[in-house]
């Protein structure tokens, strides 16, 4: 008789969640980029870890000591991972190379997280570890590969940490700034996956099965779908996001093919399954078991969730289904669910823009459609505020501020950003939004907002806007303002087209879309191939980084711009 771990409500590190889930007989499948199905039993995994985790001591290194892991495999990361945790070591998922822009952008990357980590070692491959650049640096870390752990010797049982020690050092993505190591506790990992898995989240079960392609060494990924799966002691398959983005049916085809009743991905790989997925493949798909179909980690879009819905519904989807959701990696992942489905608000665009109010638009008036992504869990507190840091009424648009045992401990080693992010007892996102009815609808970054004549754009609204456009994909669009001193401001927006597109039409498109539903005149539109628009190792446009290549001149190899 399988334990029913639902029922424990202890607060649990990693390792006893996972030593939980082992005296069950469910566990993870990882299928890996070219196809293959490694099967990881919760008993076997846990017998694992404690094989690394002894092989790890073995080479010196001691509690609390920060590990790198930077492996393409799942079934491989996820092995590492839990042998870290296991060896009471703290693990720092690095974005692999085969999924980084190029080799130059992963070896510059993983240099830096390497550097403001202090790792100890990094767990690797042979394939990896001649890429890994670890030169230069004050204490480099040991490079070690994960066949070299494997032979152990293996540790009786897990180190016992508490649940203030530190479970994951996560570098954030880095899509406004430069990648800081977020500091999350057990406690804070404990929280949230209780809150996401909980029965006014989304009343996981045992029962459940969860499906996943997203990446690891994302806290969407490892937090939500893997460790929420190992707590619950549900079953839970794991793509590889190299499988899906080659060959985005996948996904859907483990989710009918395992019964997958959880899964959850960023707005534009819905985008990319209607778009790749053939109507003859879509005959083959029983999708009816799929009752959670999580969006977040970038702006969600109505109109793509509903295009979705519709052209997947033969296969048993139904809307219904849609889960929008709101969070970032200082609250471990999730902030709020909107577990009642999905909720569009259509506020009047003049009014957003000129008075920061998300009123109903009424008599055909230019209209912004923004999702809900439900309330904040309990025992947390989401609200709204000023630059004064003053609370503000529904439908307010202002700064998101939240609280609770999901929290950070702050930024690694970086005590000015965690003063900045955590201030008496807020975390403030950084993000922009507007409360209605208790329901949290997100309109942007804080860093990102364009300001002309004293009206405020949200860049994700315009560039929502330029989707509209035939032949634009949401991914493919970056909107940012250009701050001058002795000149007026600029505000640009680059599109990538296809090399069929023509340049005059769709800026002209363009500039007409935007000028009806926001009311403002962009200074500059420019087309580019697609690739252009640098973005995060899990697809969100960099739009800092965009803005800084536009102004230096190195964004466009070619390109048309107006």
């Amino acid at each position: 008789m399988c334990r029913r771990v639902v029922d424990v409500i202890e607060p649990r590190t990693v390792t006893e969640a996972l030593a939980g889930a082992a005296e069950t007989t469910r566990g993870v499948i990882a299928i890996e980029h070219d196809g293959r199905s490694v099967p990881l039993p919760y008993r076997q995994l846990l017998a694992d870890a404690l094989t690394l985790a002894g092989a790890l001591h073995a080479r010196g290194l001691v509690p609390g000591d920060r590990v790198a892991i930077v492996l393409p495999e799942v079934s491989d990361f996820i092995q590492a991972f839990f042998g870290i945790s296991a060896a009471g070591l703290v693990p720092v998922p690095l974005c692999p190379p085969a999924q980084a822009a190029d080799l130059p952008t992963f070896a510059r990357q993983s240099q830096h997280i390497l550097m403001a980590a202090r790792t100890a070692a990094v767990v690797t491959s042979v394939d990896v570890a001649p890429l890994l650049n670890v030169t230069g640096m004050l204490e480099p870390p040991s490079v070690v590969t994960i066949d070299q752990l494997r032979h152990g010797p293996a540790l009786e049982t897990p180190v016992r940490v508490s649940l203030a020690s530190t479970a994951l050092l996560q570098f954030t993505s880095g899509s406004t700034a430069g990648p800081k190591g977020v500091v999350l506790s057990h406690a804070s990992l404990d929280a949230n996956v209780n809150a996401i898995t909980g029965p006014d989240g989304l009343a996981i079960t045992p029962a459940d099965v969860g499906v996943s392609w997203l990446p690891l060494y994302h806290d969407m990924g490892l937090i939500g779908m893997l460790l929420t799966a190992v707590y619950m002691a549900a079953d839970v398959v794991v793509l590889s996001p190299v499988l899906f983005l080659k060959r985005p049916s996948a996904w859907l085809e483990a989710i009918s093919h395992y019964g997958g009743t959880v899964s959850f991905a960023p707005n534009f790989a819905y985008d990319l399954c209607r778009r790749r997925v053939k109507p003859s493949q879509i005959d083959t798909l029983n999708l009816s078991s799929w009752r959670v179909a999580g969006c977040g980690a970038e702006p969600i879009r109505a109109d793509s969730l509903a295009a979705f819905a519709a052209h997947f519904a033969r296969a048993g989807f139904r809307e219904s289904s849609f889960v929008p959701s709101y969070g970032l990696a200082e609250h471990a992942l999730a902030v709020a669910l909107s577990v009642d489905g999905l909720k569009v608000d259509v506020v009047d665009a003049e009014r957003l823009v000129r008075e920061s109010i998300a009123m109903p638009a009424v008599n055909g008036s230019p209209a912004v459609r923004i999702v809900g992504c439900g309330r904040a869990f309990p025992g947390h507190a989401l609200t709204i505020v000023d630059d004064r840091l003053t609370g503000l009424p529904d439908r307010h648009v202002g700064s998101i501020v939240v609280r609770g045992p999901s929290m950070m401990d702050g930024y690694f080693e970086h005590p000015a950003a965690t003063t900045e992010a955590l201030s008496a007892g807020w975390l403030h996102t950084g993000d922009i939004g507007y409360l209605a009815d208790g329901e949290l609808y997100v309109c942007g970054r804080t860093k990102d907002l364009i300001i002309r004549q004293g009206r405020k754009y949200h860049p994700p609204d315009l560039e929502s806007a330029i989707a509209d456009v035939r032949g634009i994909p949401l991914a493919g669009v970056v909107v940012f303002g250009i701050n001058h001193i002795e000149e007026a401001d600029e505000v640009v927006a680059v599109v990538e087209a296809r090399a069929s597109a023509k340049p005059d039409a769709v800026i002209d498109h363009v500039r007409r879309r935007v000028r009806e539903t926001a009311g403002l005149e962009l200074d500059r539109v420019v087309v580019a191939p697609p690739g252009t628009i640098p973005r995060t190792t899990s697809g969100k446009v960099r739009r800092a980084e965009t803005r800084v290549r536009f102004q230096a001149g190195t964004l466009l190899q070619s390109g048309r711009g107006i």
